[in-house]
């Protein structure tokens, strides 16, 4: 490799489309996807990247599961899930839920097993949807232990087919596959000094990082004659990896959350969107106040808000993604606060997700207590 490699795989996520009436192939073509993952990320590795997770992700499965029929829909995806678990697929993402009756089974599929992931498209300024959304979000975090269970679930905003990242990724036509970059420690070392040369460092950097990940997924494809959908180039945090606030600080422009925040934000995507790889799903900058510990600290010194998020969602890439919200935040409120966000990614044409956490007992402003292993804990945010 030409650089350092501060990059690492954050996903392998191949996508495949199933069909109704074929479920004994499921399995099968799962299983196909899954051991194409473990050769991808063989040779990632042999590369010298660290390569995080490996991933499914499948057509919106009200495609290939009869919603209208409850209990039978479940038994498919318990019987789904159990194959699953003995190929040892773990991330398994079931798409968007499009309709009511899908979107009424979210909760139990949820608490069905840890591995399946799925989201809810909202289309725009429906509230009834909105509202059916923000109960399901509600249900899941008052049935689940310290409502974690919102980790696997997001609602969805003209979100297209290809994303790697869960839980928004779904899939359409043959299979391919794309990767997710984990970008924070590149950032971390592009992103600090002067401002003027800051988008260039960021372009020049994230290019020699990403470039050597691009040669192994193209020889991936030509070898396994599967098609290689692109890089998504997004700065994903966990609270490992260096804070995101601190490469927005290293700038001189203050703390994060006040003036300038903004404008950096849109320095850093709009490189992202520029680099000389192929790119796809996001490829912008994620915000997650519960999975970047820098973000969760100034959260707790009450630096932003989540009006504050959704401002620099307008120029990022994401949303509103692990937000804690308090645990008896009525579903018309997270509705308003979906329409607000659908509006973002209607006007401005981009894919967005709300990613939220109502935190059983818990009121604006005290903190959480998440034991999950890829969550921080911050203080729960005002949606009034």
């Amino acid at each position: 490799m030409s650089a350092t490699p501060l990059l690492k795989v954050r996903t392998v996520t191949t996508g495949i489309t199933l069909a109704r009436g074929e479920e004994a192939k499921w399995v099968e073509q799962v299983r196909a996807a899954h051991d194409f993952n473990a050769a991808a990320q063989k040779a990632l590795e042999a590369a010298g990247f660290e390569v995080q997770s490996t991933r499914v992700s499948t057509n919106p499965f009200e495609e290939y599961v009869n919603v209208a029929d409850a209990t039978a829909a479940l038994e498919s995806l318990r019987k789904l899930d159990a194959g699953l678990a003995e190929m040892g697929c773990t991330l398994f993402n079931l798409g968007p839920a499009r309709s009511d009756a899908a979107v009424a089974l979210v909760c139990d599929i949820v608490k069905l097993s840890p591995r399946l992931f799925l989201s809810a498209n909202v289309p725009h300024l429906d509230f009834g949807r909105a509202k059916a959304v923000g109960e399901v979000v509600r249900a899941i975090g008052d049935t689940t232990e310290r409502g974690e269970g919102n980790f696997q679930f997001c609602a969805a905003f003209n979100v297209k087919p290809g994303i790697p990242f869960f839980p928004a990724a779904y899939h359409a036509g043959p299979p391919s596959f794309a990767i997710g970059c984990e970008t924070a420690d590149v950032l971390a070392a592009a992103l600090p000094g002067d401002l003027g040369g800051a988008r260039e460092r960021v372009i020049e950097t994230f290019t020699a990082q990403m470039r050597p990940i691009e040669a192994v997924a193209e020889e991936l494809a030509a070898a396994h004659g599967m098609p290689f959908d692109g890089l998504d180039a997004s700065v994903a945090p966990n609270p490992e990896v260096a804070p995101i606030t601190a490469a927005f600080e290293g700038l001189g422009l203050g703390t994060f959350g006040g003036s300038g925040t903004l404008a950096v934000a849109e320095l850093v995507t709009s490189a992202l969107k520029s680099l000389p790889v192929k790119l796809c799903g996001y490829s912008g900058l994620m915000l997650p106040p519960l999975e970047d510990a820098g973000l969760a600290q100034r959260a707790n010194e009450g630096r932003y808000r989540v009006a504050d998020l959704m401002v620099y969602s307008s120029v990022c890439g994401l949303g509103l993604d692990t937000v804690p919200v308090p645990g008896a935040a009525p579903p018309e409120r997270l509705a308003a606060l979906f329409l607000d966000i659908s509006a973002l990614a209607t006007r401005l044409d981009k894919p967005l997700t709300a990613r939220l956490f109502p935190v059983p007992g818990k009121a604006a402003g005290e903190m959480t207590a998440f034991q999950h292993p890829h969550l921080c804990n911050c203080r729960v945010f005002d949606v009034a």
